[in-house]
């Protein structure tokens, strides 16, 4: 095992543990509204993950239980008690003490089975984090994005306007016609009705981030920082190897197949009897009164058919759960894989749309605009070119939250968070 390996993960712990502890008991409700506050707010507050939590305290009280002796008995016993009144006439009287005993090694294997039962619901409590905070991340980048488009909306009604004013004025002194005013006005109102219902899905993302931190659907949120550099992390086998060291589910099927191990051993010796200890104290009316002990044991060979069945059925889910850990594995890396491949292709829309088609588009409207105001172009072409501007932003934009989401998924898929060079 190559010590690197754990190094990320190593790293995004101690920062968690270094992150202010204010951070974890209240969010900004104006300014900017960074990932990790709201990643930490959601681990300190989502009843999801603390239920897990209590899920997995559940789980860590079982194995001393399992492994303990049953309770112990205590009998009193009156010989021609009808005939002895008052109790001290009787003939006899006996009181026991009795402690079933089994065989060594049975308690030890059940306790040892409720622990691989309590690292199932550890691993299963990580990897409720890892889907929730996936949740929160991409809820997070989902409020991110409507507020981008906020922004190119009201950027672009104030050109509109500005459309419209120039149209008016050309209309006013003879050198625009009509329509050209009319379909300024109706682009105007085209992007304002977009603005409106853009407000609206910002209410609605909000309040999807505010259900997944346990807040009020109203409370307030400030506004998601920028997302750094579309960074993507490799190569792929070592991210399978991540994978396969820290992703919770194999953890779940690593302690399933050692639980049905345990089980097989269980089941051989059930072959073996159990014992039974009685301790008496005899009380006589004539005579001396005395003590007595007595060892009973189970004969399990009688019905032996019955422990070739479980063992059999031991085997037979111990077969099963390896099975499910080879299929884990295969489901692991490539998901990994799947993963990588979507932030791949984010990353490279992400840079192409930045580089490219946005400057590309910045330089057309601008062309366009200059020769609308010269009187070589059309009023229609220069809406056209606003339209273009604006859905060229709106698409870098959303490829730069698909690469966000993509990166959120890729954690998941791996089983922990990954380093960034930089991170909001």
């Amino acid at each position: 095992m190559r010590p690197h390996r754990h190094i990320p993960f190593i790293a995004m712990a101690i920062a968690a543990l270094a992150r202010p502890l204010a951070r974890a008991d209240e969010l900004p409700a104006t300014g900017p509204l960074a990932l990790g506050d709201v990643v930490a707010y959601a681990r300190a507050h989502n009843p999801e993950l603390e239920a897990a939590r209590q899920r997995q305290a559940a789980a860590r009280a079982v194995p001393a239980q399992a492994a303990a002796w049953d309770d112990p008995t205590v009998a009193a016993e009156s010989w021609n008690s009808p005939r002895a009144v008052p109790y001290d006439g009787a003939e006899n009287n006996i009181l026991k003490l009795s402690q079933r005993l089994p065989f060594p090694g049975k308690l030890g294997l059940k306790g040892r089975m409720a622990e691989r039962d309590a690292d199932m619901a550890a691993a299963d409590a990580r990897m409720t984090e890892l889907t929730v905070l996936e949740s929160v991340k991409q809820a997070y980048w989902d409020l991110w994005l409507t507020d981008r488009h906020l922004a190119v909306y009201t950027r672009d009604l104030e050109l509109a306007r500005e459309l419209a004013a120039g149209a008016a004025g050309r209309y006013a002194v003879g050198t625009g016609g009509q329509p050209d005013v009319l379909r300024a006005e109706v682009e105007r109102t085209h992007i304002a009705t977009r603005l409106v219902t853009t407000r609206l899905e910002r209410e609605r993302a909000a309040a999807r981030v505010n259900e997944l931190l346990s807040r009020g659907p109203e409370e307030p949120l400030g506004t998601p920082v920028d997302p750094g550099p579309a960074h993507v992390p490799g190569p792929l086998d070592r991210l399978i190897a991540l994978a396969r060291e820290h992703h919770p589910e194999l953890a779940v099927r690593g302690a399933a197949v050692a639980r049905e191990k345990d089980d097989v051993a269980l089941a051989r010796r059930s072959y073996l009897p159990d014992f039974d200890l009685t301790f008496e104290r005899f009380y006589n009316r004539v005579g001396r009164d005395g003590y007595g002990a007595m060892i009973a044991m189970t004969l399990p060979l009688p019905f032996k058919y019955r422990r070739d069945a479980a063992l059999d059925e031991a085997h037979a889910r111990l077969a099963g759960e390896e099975a499910m850990r080879r299929r884990a594995l295969d489901r692991t890396a490539a998901a990994v894989k799947r993963g990588l491949a979507a932030l791949e292709a984010a990353a490279a829309e992400r840079e192409l749309l930045a580089s490219t088609h946005l400057p590309q588009a910045e330089q057309a409207f601008a062309a366009s605009r200059g020769a609308y105001v010269a009187g070589n172009l059309d009023f229609t072409a220069l809406v056209d070119s606003l339209r273009t501007i604006e859905s060229t932003h709106l698409e870098h934009h959303e490829a730069a939250a698909a690469f966000e989401k993509a990166y959120a998924s890729l954690e998941t898929a791996v089983g922990g968070e990954l380093p960034r060079e930089e991170r909001p």
